[in-house]
């Protein structure tokens, strides 16, 4: 967890103007920068500004739990002027990172998911350089993820002669969470040793199960006259070399998700008709 700047205030605070003046209100919430590390809770408040006076935002510090118990706090000023014009509002950005390797003490043994509340304050500097304070507070939960498992199958090979290739490509995705995931995008990339031969997404049902998982098919035609001779030597060889790309975006019980996925596998080939 990174360690961000500190400020320090000493002067005589007040609560009351700003809590009439300054209003916070969350707008929306949402996981983003979701890895197998982690992810970021990303919130996003809004604050207006009720007030014919012009205030800044000084700094604010803030305190997150996971599960009811003490995560990590901060007290942070940012790194640009945030201003709030006299009856106007702005929004903000307010991302968590959380890194898995930091649950296992707050979360039981085996638990999949957590809640995460977040408790603040936002030090506002007004116009007389009074500096004023407000009260905030985020709450959302989140999944502990496992990304899903690519398995790559083995090469149907209909036609393969010296001038082209005639083959269906086929690959898995199996879930490993204990809840669905709703694949609604999947476009994906496969290359043939170093070589793009494919590009585009994939329609039909993209729904996996808890644990359960699913066969893709991308039936193909190559040309070698046109894509080159080095396709056609990969496809000679007994285990044959593929890297596949996936770009995914899945609802699920947190909201949108979207993440990446890469497996680069060799494999056997088996003649069809």
């Amino acid at each position: 967890m990174a360690i961000l700047p500190l400020l320090i205030i000493s002067v005589k605070l007040s609560v009351s103007a700003a809590a009439r003046n300054l209003v916070i209100n969350l707008q929306d919430k949402k996981i983003s920068e979701l890895s197998p590390e982690g992810l970021t809770l990303s919130f996003y408040p809004a604050i207006k500004n009720n007030s014919d006076r012009t205030y800044v935002l000084a700094s604010y510090s803030y305190r997150v739990l996971i599960n009811s118990q003490n995560f990590f706090e901060q007290q942070v000023s940012p790194d640009e002027e945030v201003t709030i014009p006299a009856r106007q509002a702005i929004g903000l950005h307010f991302p968590v990172k959380i890194s898995y390797q930091y649950l296992t003490p707050v979360l039981p043994e085996g638990q999949k998911q957590a809640s995460c509340l977040v408790t603040g304050e936002m030090y506002f500097r007004n116009e007389k350089n009074k500096i004023e304070k407000v009260p905030f507070s985020f709450s959302m939960e989140f999944p502990v993820f496992e990304f899903p498992e690519i398995t790559i199958l083995p090469l149907a090979v209909k036609d393969l002669t010296l001038g082209g290739a005639e083959f269906t490509f086929s690959f898995q995705l199996k879930n490993p969470n204990p809840y669905d995931l709703l694949i609604k995008d999947l476009h994906l990339e496969l290359r043939l040793g170093n070589r793009p031969i494919y590009q585009g997404s994939l329609p039909g049902d993209k729904a996996l199960e808890p644990g359960g998982f699913k066969t893709f098919q991308i039936p193909l035609m190559l040309d070698f006259f046109e894509m080159g001779r080095e396709l056609r030597d990969n496809l000679e060889n007994e285990l044959v070399p593929f890297v596949l790309k996936a770009d995914i975006g899945a609802d699920s019980a947190w909201g949108w998700l979207a993440f990446s996925l890469e497996k680069s596998d060799s494999v056997k080939k088996e003649k069809v008709r």
